[in-house]
């Protein structure tokens, strides 16, 4: 009897004692989480007591500290994208603005119908301009939006090319004088969007006839190397090559025209890149002499 109750007595002590350890080791865990809390912290947990439930309760919180940091760079990273937009469309968008309020003015006081006609033209093309700068930062703004779904559903690949082709026919046959154009008529079937794929051509095209210098060619059809690849490609010649940084093209806000003279957001194709990712598309960009060339390609067949 007298054996029992010392067994049990050094079993309540072992007992307890761990348990003043244990509620200590505790404790001293919620101080150091405390504390990285606080002070933005990167130190580790660490342990008084080597015990397998207190080590993997460490590393698991460890861990999750681990994530949680990385999901505060990942925000902060987002809102300062967010920010560096504002920022770089600010320009853009006022210099349209400050145009529009100047010519409203003149049109108010001018009397010579012919010259309110031509105010008046001037106007329109400025209420488009910043149409399209608006319409670019939303798009680019959704895109950057992982929860976004392009839904993509099997199409004809061919129709919203083409219907993008001519939509920019007028402006094509205006500035450039030769354009090389090499268009299949065929079905061509892909897994796609197509607002996405008219919204894609149209953006390389636009960046074509805006920065380009002439000798524009688009391309569209099978890949001469895979009957189970469509390719979409725009190139053109460039005046200034070597102010081009091919790896850069598809950054958002990239510029080759330092100057900013032209009216665009630098955005176009950075959403014509989202745009052919989120459809399973591969696009690139390549500079050879003075020809500018961005190709896109899809898996897909003719029908």
């Amino acid at each position: 009897m007298t054996i029992a109750v010392c067994v049990l007595s050094v079993a309540f002590i072992i007992t307890l004692t761990k348990y003043i350890l244990y509620r200590r080791q505790v404790r001293d865990i919620c101080r150091q989480l405390a504390f990285i809390r606080e002070n933005q912290s990167d130190i580790r947990i660490r342990l008084d007591i080597n015990s397998r439930e207190f080590v993997d309760l460490t590393e698991s919180l460890n861990k999750l500290n681990d994530e949680l940091k990385k999901l505060d760079i990942y925000y902060k990273d987002k809102d300062k994208k967010l920010k560096d937009a504002l920022s770089n469309v600010s320009h853009d968008i006022r210099t349209p603005l400050t145009s529009l309020k100047g010519y409203f003015e003149l049109v108010s006081k001018e009397e010579d119908a012919e010259k309110r006609a031509g105010y008046e033209q001037i106007i329109k093309e400025r209420i488009d301009t910043l149409s399209e700068l608006l319409e670019e930062l939303f798009t680019f703004t959704r895109l950057q939006d992982e929860a976004y779904q392009v839904e993509l559903s099997e199409i004809d690949m061919t129709k919203p090319v083409l219907d993008t082709l001519f939509s920019f026919y007028e402006e094509i046959q205006s500035t450039v004088e030769e354009p090389s154009i090499d268009i299949c008529e065929d079905k061509i079937m892909v897994m796609g969007n197509e607002i996405a794929i008219k919204r894609l051509a149209g953006n390389l095209i636009k960046n074509a006839l805006v920065h380009g210098d002439g000798e524009l060619k688009i391309v569209y059809g099978n890949d001469k190397d895979s009957e189970e690849c469509v390719v979409f490609s725009v190139a053109n010649s460039v005046k200034n090559p070597s102010e081009i940084d091919v790896s850069q093209v598809f950054d958002r806000f990239y510029k080759a025209d330092k100057a900013r003279s032209k009216s665009s957001t630098g955005l176009g194709l950075a959403i014509a890149k989202q745009y052919a990712e989120r459809m399973g598309g591969e696009i690139k960009a390549t500079l050879v002499d003075n020809e500018f060339k961005i190709e896109v390609k899809f898996s897909g067949k003719r029908k």
